[in-house]
């Protein structure tokens, strides 16, 4: 037993301490085997009860973390599940606007095809309408005086010599364009046959006799198109005159179309960039 004590570390407490005062006085009895395995139980639970102590107040700040921690998760996976239900509603959504969407561009394409056919039925009426009309560019402004009717059919007459003197005109009726009246220049005449015949008489004798004058000042003849026709023949006035210059033989074809004649070969061409690429790679 003395070497038994003396191998116990210098810290450490006797084990006689962990004993009781009954088990001091019993200890004067002689130690049994018994005895001994009872006071080992006793130390056991007294240290697992203080061991247990100690681990749940060690554990217990991290037991509230993972609380914590549990609760945001739960929190955060009920916003996510909310989410994905809003979603997949605006997927759907967007997938019925889409749908509308091509819906809509197809009843665009559908309403643009009808009002192009409809802007060109309406260009046909114009241009019928005008049919009868020349226009009369150069003419002083006031000239005409009170009857612009008589007016042209007299001026008409004697601007033209001989040539129209025989042709009993008669004018539906004779205007200036609608245009404010400038302060220099003059507005052009709208003048309107009665007879389609007596129009083209007037006009191809204008086109043959392009050096006309009234009261000092020349005056041209034209036939008298839309707005539209007329500015798409006024872009060909670049390359119409290049090709006068050139000598080469052109026209413009109702609407507006451009015929050259090269080298005994005819090509017609509906824009003025197009005629403009021909003629530059022709040379």
């Amino acid at each position: 037993m003395s070497k038994t004590s003396s191998g116990r570390g210098k810290n450490q407490p006797p084990l006689t301490q962990h004993f009781s005062q009954q088990d001091k006085e019993a200890s004067q009895e002689p130690l049994t085997l018994s005895m001994l395995v009872g006071e080992l139980e006793k130390l056991h639970k007294s240290v697992t009860s203080e061991l247990t102590g100690s681990i749940n107040s060690a554990l217990a700040p991290l037991q509230a973390s993972i609380q914590t921690l549990t609760e945001t998760v739960t929190s955060h996976t009920a916003t996510i599940d909310a989410m994905e239900t809003a979603l997949s509603s605006h997927s759907d959504g967007i997938t019925a606007l889409e749908e509308q969407v091509t819906t809509l561009q197809s009843e665009l394409m559908t309403v643009k095809q009808v009002n192009e056919k409809l802007q060109l039925t309406v260009e046909d009426l114009i241009s019928r309408s005008k049919r009868n009309n020349l226009r009369i560019v150069g003419v002083p402004e006031g000239a005409e005086g009170a009857d612009t009717r008589l007016f042209v059919t007299t001026m008409l007459k004697k601007v033209s010599g001989d040539a129209l003197q025989d042709l009993d005109l008669e004018l539906d009726r004779a205007h200036r364009s609608l245009a404010p009246k400038p302060l220099q220049g003059s507005r052009p005449l709208i003048v309107r046959f009665h007879r389609y015949i007596h129009r083209e008489k007037v006009l191809q004798w204008a086109k043959k006799n392009r050096d006309v004058s009234y009261l000092g000042q020349p005056i041209r003849i034209f036939e008298d198109f839309s707005n539209t026709i007329a500015k798409k023949r006024a872009s060909f006035n670049k390359i119409k005159s290049q090709l006068y210059k050139d000598g080469i033989r052109f026209g413009v074809i109702y609407p507006a179309r451009l015929r050259i004649t090269l080298n005994g070969q005819t090509h017609l061409f509906d824009s003025a960039e197009e005629a403009e690429r021909f003629y530059s790679r022709s040379k």
